[in-house]
């Protein structure tokens, strides 16, 4: 192994708070990896006076008084992003069997990414500001409308001492914190992070923008009220659809201590591109140099690739991207072999501080079962995809390795090479090669 090479981590814990299905809330890892799994659709109805949107991933039948292990005037005076994050926390500590007192201030990092943290909580400031006047506001804003809002309200109300970290950027907001924590790894700055992503994408300003057709003819969300009309992959496609939610995850050094969880290696590599356009992605040529770089970092090469878990969303223009992209990694590698395909896009709904997480989650628990999850909602694969979806149902993977991609708005993408090692001090579970369990420890 290269001296250079990222670090061997363990995932010791995992925690959601996202859209189920059948109008509940999927908050454990046994029920992400069943939705996921089968491809289940978690979207369900959105409406909101004056605005198209028809369709958004929304958490239901979660009640944060009754989850969350705190007074009901705490968690009345949090935002709806502080709320997902602590919960998503809160799960992600217990599977992890972690006490608070276990995050020391000198080896532990908390760090929340998101696209815009408590946004949502603006409409709520300007109406009482014109009802009530500016004095009215008094310190609502720092207490439920900024990132420290978030950091407080989850390290505050948990009881956690680590230093905290904000992580902002578009889609792939997610993978750019992990980025930064494999940094934080390799330079030997702490042992353990607890990363957690969140967005409230709901409100009626950021879904004014995605439901606004720009002079090219893109348009981010589907205006439709059928679910199925959400298609990554598909000869039809209509949009995305946004949402909320929060996913965090516990990572370990796997060299200190003597945890248990799922081990892995993840390279990452991240390219920019000062472009024209503030809501599109970078050049394709910049992906492909991302992947190359990560192929290299492992000493891999695209055969090597049990499958790909990617950006495609459901738009046509975020489609074509990937297409290229995906074409010019095949050609520079010299690549003419499979390519297989996994998407969750149509399941949570595009929500970026939860995305690269879901990504991450999610093709661990793939490459831990030997089962490649559906791209949902994909019936007939589009025309032009140098690759293959994984259609209807699980398909058996070969290898231990994935590629994980993202391409954010305003030019950002990272890409992530996954090296599945297995797992370790799985007490009362199947071995590895059993491929059995699928709950962390």
């Amino acid at each position: 192994m290269s001296p250079d090479a990222p670090p061997s981590l363990r995932l010791a814990g995992a925690g959601l708070v996202l859209p189920g299905p059948e109008g509940s809330a999927c908050t454990d890892v046994d029920g992400f990896w069943r939705v996921i799994r089968a491809g289940t659709n978690c979207l369900s109805g959105y409406r909101h006076p004056g605005l198209p949107l028809r369709l958004a991933g929304t958490v239901r039948d979660w009640d944060p008084v009754q989850e969350l292990p705190l007074p009901e005037k705490t968690v009345a005076r949090m935002s709806r992003a502080s709320q997902l994050a602590v919960g998503a926390v809160h799960s992600a500590l217990t599977d992890a069997r972690l006490k608070p007192c276990d995050l020391d201030t000198g080896r532990s990092v908390l760090v929340v990414c998101s696209l815009q943290f408590a946004f949502p909580e603006t409409v709520r400031y300007y109406a009482t500001a014109q009802a009530k006047g500016i004095a009215a506001l008094g310190m609502d804003y720092w207490l439920t409308g900024t990132p420290p809002s978030v950091h407080s309200a989850v390290a505050s109300s948990l009881g956690l001492a680590c230093p905290t970290l904000s992580v902002a950027g578009s889609c792939n907001v997610a993978l750019r914190a992990l980025h930064v924590v494999q940094q934080m790894f390799r330079c030997g700055d702490v042992d353990r992070a607890v990363v957690v992503g969140v967005d409230v994408a709901t409100d009626p300003v950021f879904v004014a923008g995605t439901t606004h057709t720009g002079r090219s003819g893109y348009r981010a969300s589907s205006l439709s009220a059928d679910w199925t009309d959400v298609r990554p992959h598909d000869e039809v496609q209509t949009g995305n659809a946004t949402g909320e939610g929060a996913v965090a995850v516990v990572l370990e050094n796997a060299a200190t201590g003597r945890g248990s969880g799922l081990r892995y290696r993840m390279h990452l590599h991240s390219s920019r591109s000062n472009g024209p356009s503030t809501v599109a992605t970078g050049p394709p040529d910049n992906v492909v140099g991302d992947i190359r770089a990560v192929l290299a970092s492992a000493d891999r090469s695209l055969a090597d690739v049990a499958f790909v878990n990617d950006y495609a969303d459901g738009n046509r223009f975020v489609e074509d991207h990937l297409c290229q992209a995906l074409t010019g990694a095949r050609e520079v590698a010299g690549h003419g072999g499979r390519l297989l395909l996994t998407n969750q896009e149509a399941v949570f709904g595009h929500v970026a501080g939860t995305g690269g997480l879901v990504k991450l989650l999610g093709s661990l628990l793939m490459l831990h079962h030997g089962e490649i999850a559906p791209s949902a909602n994909c019936r007939v694969p589009y025309r032009n995809l140098p690759a293959e979806p994984v259609l209807g149902q699980p398909r058996s993977t070969d290898g231990d390795s994935a590629l994980v991609l993202s391409c954010g708005a305003g030019g950002d993408a990272t890409s992530m090479l996954i090296e599945y090692e297995g797992h370790e001090g799985l007490q009362g579970h199947e071995s590895h090669d059993g491929r059995e369990g699928g709950e962390l420890p």
